[in-house]
């Protein structure tokens, strides 16, 4: 069906089918409602419109095929890195290795099939040791299980020759001989089949029951994800985007579990002919989770009026985090998870310049030695200095008994100076000594003296 799946939607639901011949062709592949009325695959077209004078004949579009196979590759990445395509509508996942972690061969089947179908797929599934036992069970037995290279002869010796991928020839001889299973093929001696049949029809027997290794070129995911899916119809209200981003986010899910990585800032454009109107996401920390983007992207568009008719939506990755899964502790619980969304929601519903984090930056001048950032940033740098917690608003000017400074009694110096000078440059210039000092309660001041030419001794912060 990915012929069909892959064409453009249409708000259109009159029965179609795909040709690749044009009038004079057959149908390659129907949809449901062509089929009710008699319709089939392999038939031509003129004996279709013969039963169906609505039926939409259309043809194949390999670009289209090309970029869904991709999207759904991408998209299964959540369950093993390693998949390919076999063929134009045949996908292959290993998932052996993670059986355990999906909770078994079922419970992947069941998932698979459950994902797809929210992708707009229908799929036929087949699990089996090797890859062309499994794409033959898929297209003749779906649903089919084997985990085991010994069971495969007895699942497919009972089907036809039909079932095989096989040369026309190579088929009507061996059916001229009285073979009509691939079990009864099976019993000649590979010297007597060989030469009835040739020796790539051999070998095609031995990729099947395991006997050869069939060699793979395995799915690599592009560098950055970028996905784009068309609307059947201008969509005007923010609720009609909702299905379609929930598609292109999952296969954005896939990719990134693929690629062992997070995302941290994601673009969504609204496409409206040639007019692109993009819509940011800056996340506190970095996530893969497509429920996770869904709720904050849902929470921007429900402040945002669309600017004209939607026509199409395009996902672009614009930062990717590597090994950015979610940190447990001892006892699995996910640490910082739960702030970091909290983080990313006040600012879906607040706007971005309403929520800010705190760094330092590379200044030594107090009350200059900070700035807002982007919730999550860090310093890049090192702070080696003491400083108080507490700075005053105001610096408080301190009495001097003797040249030594003095607050509710003489203070006792503890460590100092630490000289900080300079600010020039933006009219903020200071040129100060900075002590350490203690109260005889025990409580710990900082203090500076002035060098200028007021000199004088003040009080800038308390120590916790």
């Amino acid at each position: 069906m990915l012929a069909l799946e892959a064409l453009p939607p249409t708000s259109d639901a009159g029965p179609r089918a795909v040709s690749s011949g044009g009038r004079r062709g057959c149908l390659q592949v129907v949809d449901d409602a062509a089929a009710s009325v008699g319709i089939r695959s392999g038939m031509g077209v003129s004996e279709a419109l013969a039963l169906c004078s609505d039926l939409q004949v259309l043809a194949r579009q390999p670009r289209a095929e090309a970029a869904a196979r991709e999207a759904v590759l991408l998209w299964a990445g959540q369950f093993t890195s390693q998949c390919t395509a076999l063929s134009d509508d045949c996908l292959l996942l290993e998932i052996g290795a993670s059986l355990t972690l999906f909770g078994g061969l079922s419970a992947v089947l069941r998932q698979v099939t459950t994902g797809l179908a929210t992708l707009g797929h229908r799929v036929h599934l087949a699990a089996a040791p090797t890859p062309d036992a499994a794409a033959l069970l898929a297209r003749h037995r779906p649903g089919s299980q084997v985990l085991k290279l010994a069971d495969l002869p007895k699942v497919l010796a009972p089907l036809p020759l039909e079932c095989l991928d096989i040369e026309v020839r190579v088929s009507e001889r061996l059916l001229g001989f009285g073979l009509r299973t691939i079990g009864e093929c099976r019993r000649l001696p590979p010297p007597a089949l060989g030469r009835r049949a040739g020796p790539q029809f051999l070998a095609h027997l031995g990729r099947l029951f395991g006997s050869l290794s069939r060699p793979l070129a395995m799915f690599v995911p592009p560098e950055q994800f970028n996905r784009e899916v068309a609307l059947e119809a201008p969509v005007t209200d923010s609720a009609g985007l909702r299905p379609p981003l929930r598609r292109l986010l999952l296969e954005l899910q896939g990719f990134l579990r693929m690629r062992q990585a997070g995302i941290q800032v994601a673009r969504l454009d609204l496409l409206s002919g040639e007019d692109c109107h993009p819509l940011w996401l800056r996340l506190a920390g970095a996530s893969r989770e497509a429920s996770r983007l869904e709720n904050l992207f849902d929470e921007h568009l429900q402040r945002w009026a669309l600017p004209a008719p939607v026509k199409a939506l395009r996902l672009v990755g614009e930062v990717l985090i590597d090994d950015a899964g979610p940190v447990r502790d001892l006892f699995d619980a996910v640490v910082g998870e739960p702030q970091a969304q909290l983080l990313d929601r006040l600012r879906a519903r607040l706007g971005d310049d309403a929520v800010h984090g705190i760094t330092a930056t590379a200044d030594h001048r107090p009350g200059l030695d900070w700035a807002y950032c982007v919730p999550g940033e860090e310093f890049a740098g090192t702070i080696t200095a003491l400083r108080p917690a507490w700075l005053l608003r105001e610096p408080q000017r301190l009495r001097a008994v003797a040249g030594q400074p003095s607050l509710d009694g003489r203070l006792t110096l503890l460590g100092g100076p630490e000289r900080i000078e300079g600010g020039w440059w933006d009219g903020s210039d200071v040129a100060r000594d900075y002590y350490i000092a203690s109260q005889r309660s025990g409580r710990r001041l900082w203090i500076y003296r002035e060098r200028r030419a007021r000199g004088g001794w003040y009080l800038h912060g308390l120590f916790a």
